[in-house]
């Protein structure tokens, strides 16, 4: 996609608030455009990442660090086993590992959903603006001027409350409802998860999205940098919450980009989706 069909899309649908012809120009919206998946270039990704399976590949892949040899190093491992292990929020940390299968039993609570998306991406301090009658709802996640571009949705499968998607509104701290239904197998076909991860079992999953133009208004290009590193901050807090939870999740990285858009029916342009989290019940060993 080039610079022109870009603006003509972003032309058609430019209902925003902000200023949406202004990011109609940005590289950094282009360059996301054009890493989209459909299911022709998903197909061809998964050829390449067939290649990845060589030995030397492989050798060169578990070895992602660097080293400066002949360089003086000063060894930390003096504490390792002076740390404090059993400190619940070390543990936490250290159990965090992306869980693949889950418990298809286990319906997730109301209560669970509540620390989940408030300690995730809800208003949990409030600050009057200097100089103003404003009041600015932080969240748990920095964000670059604290503009928080993203929105969190949820589908659920296996839950207390009624299967569907939900929006969560952080103003008023509440699921919206969006749509109803068992929507698995529907997720299956545009997700690239399975068979290494088995979304039937889950709970459910949690959709990251984006509105690029919120930051881009006061930052320009640089913006999309910004928002990118407030999906990886929402992620990792997710991530562990459920393992506070003694839940557990996966970040699924490929999927029918604008497919997933209609089904959470946005635009898939002003606002679209970055992140995919699989989550559910631990297994029993």
């Amino acid at each position: 996609m080039d610079i022109e069909h870009l603006r003509k899309k972003y032309q058609k649908k430019d209902n925003s608030i902000y200023n949406g012809k202004k990011i109609q120009d940005l590289l950094s919206i282009l360059y996301h455009e054009n890493t989209k998946f459909d299911k022709f270039t998903l197909r061809e990704q998964g050829e390449e990442l067939g290649l990845f399976r060589s030995q030397y590949i492989t050798e060169r892949s578990i070895q992602p660090f660097k080293i400066y040899n002949g360089n003086k190093k000063i060894s930390l491992n003096t504490f390792l086993n002076n740390s404090n292990n059993n400190d619940s929020f070390l543990k936490i940390i250290n159990n965090r590992r992306s869980l693949r299968d889950y418990d298809p039993n286990y319906k997730i609570s109301l209560n669970e959903l509540f620390y989940l998306f408030y300690h995730s991406y809800g208003i949990t301090k409030k600050s009057k603006i200097p100089d103003t009658d404003y009041i600015l709802g932080l969240r748990n996640v920095p964000s670059a001027g604290a503009l928080y571009p993203l929105e969190i949705y949820s589908s659920l499968f296996n839950s207390q409350i009624t299967k569907g998607l939900y929006h969560y509104q952080d103003k008023d701290n509440c699921l919206e409802l969006i749509k109803e239904g068992d929507h698995v197998e529907e997720l299956r076909k545009i997700i690239n998860a399975e068979p290494y991860v088995n979304i039937k079992n889950a709970s459910g999953i949690i959709f990251i999205t984006g509105l690029i133009e919120r930051n881009s208004i006061k930052y320009g290009e640089r913006g999309y940098r910004f928002m990118l590193q407030e999906v990886g901050y929402a992620s990792l807090l997710i991530s562990y919450l459920l393992e506070y939870l003694s839940l557990g999740s996966c970040i699924v990285g490929s999927c029918i980009d604008d497919k997933v858009n209609e089904y959470l029916e946005i635009d898939g342009v002003f606002e679209t989706i970055h992140a995919i989290i699989v989550f559910g019940k631990k297994k029993e060993e």
